[in-house]
């Protein structure tokens, strides 16, 4: 049965260490292959071995890396290490630091490169970028990249790692986003009071790889960023004009947009400039230094 855009799977399966923290189910790899039909698979965090297990058991070449036994996604290229280009390459990283991997679950020292470890949600992101560019550069064109993610609450601060993920990596590539359902967690035995919402489920986000080269996937993310920081000015100078009824001097909307988007303001020295720009562009001049919507 073809996989759907959401799946569940009540028990882990037989594959890998149950007691390996964070450890997902071998059934949504057994559905990958049967979705994919990958002539080599490799997952680059493999952990207790579950998709080596799932793979071993369904005869499809496989790949197992992990930085516990040596193999660091942000520094060695993944591709040297396969046989061939991989037509499917799957990662299950720590989603940040809910659980602590070097020196805890493996090892006996933390690693530097160990996503658990980041001292950051910045420095996790940036690792992760890496790793996922790694991966598109491991698979053959045509062919697949995924990722599983969850996200988390640090601190009182919601993080969407999934869409932080999909923000980093070219639009046109991703393919699919599967939402799964997590099964046997602490927070499902956990009467909650209030508003608070629990997280019980987890991103599997997909990517097919085009033949863009990577540097032209990188450049075309940039651009797509700096879009996005225009469109931004542009929504903020909108609400400024609405808060004016539709109609307003520059000095009234510089006044309005500076108490609405401090932070782009702070990153733009030269944001009356921008605020300028913008309505030259976008918005109507109703008279000598007045605009509407």
């Amino acid at each position: 049965m073809p996989m759907k855009s959401i799946v569940s799977y009540p028990d882990r399966g037989r594959w890998g260490k149950s007691n390996w923290r964070g450890n997902t189910t071998g059934h949504i790899i057994v559905d990958l292959i049967e979705q994919f039909r990958p002539r080599l698979f490799v997952d680059v965090c493999e952990g207790s071995g579950t998709s080596g297990d799932v793979c071993k058991e369904m005869g499809v070449p496989y790949v197992g890396l992990d930085l516990h036994k040596g193999n660091d996604f942000t520094r060695d290229f993944v591709l040297s290490q396969l046989p061939y280009p991989a037509d499917f390459c799957f990662s299950h990283i720590p989603y940040w630091n809910m659980v602590t991997y070097s020196g805890e679950v493996w090892g006996k020292e933390a690693h530097s490169s160990d996503l658990s470890r980041s001292p950051s949600y910045e420095e996790f992101l940036e690792k992760s970028n890496v790793m996922l560019l790694n991966q598109r550069e491991a698979v053959r064109n045509g062919k697949y990249y995924a990722t599983l993610v969850g996200d988390l609450r640090k601190n009182g601060v919601y993080h969407s790692l999934q869409a932080d993920f999909i923000k980093m990596m070219p639009s046109n590539e991703l393919s699919s986003v599967v939402i799964k359902e997590q099964h046997n967690m602490m927070s499902n035995r956990v009467s909650y009071s209030g508003n608070f919402i629990p997280i019980v489920h987890e991103y599997l986000l997909i990517w097919k790889r085009s033949s863009q080269s990577l540097f032209m996937c990188t450049w075309e993310k940039a651009k797509e960023i700096k879009r996005q920081i225009a469109s931004t000015w542009r929504a903020a100078i909108r609400i400024a004009l609405m808060k004016l009824d539709g109609k307003g001097t520059l000095k009234e909307i510089y006044e309005e947009v500076e108490k609405i988007a401090k932070d782009l303001i702070e990153k733009n020295q030269h944001w009356k400039a921008k605020i300028r720009q913008q309505l030259q562009i976008y918005f109507t001049s109703v008279e000598r230094g007045v605009w509407s919507i």
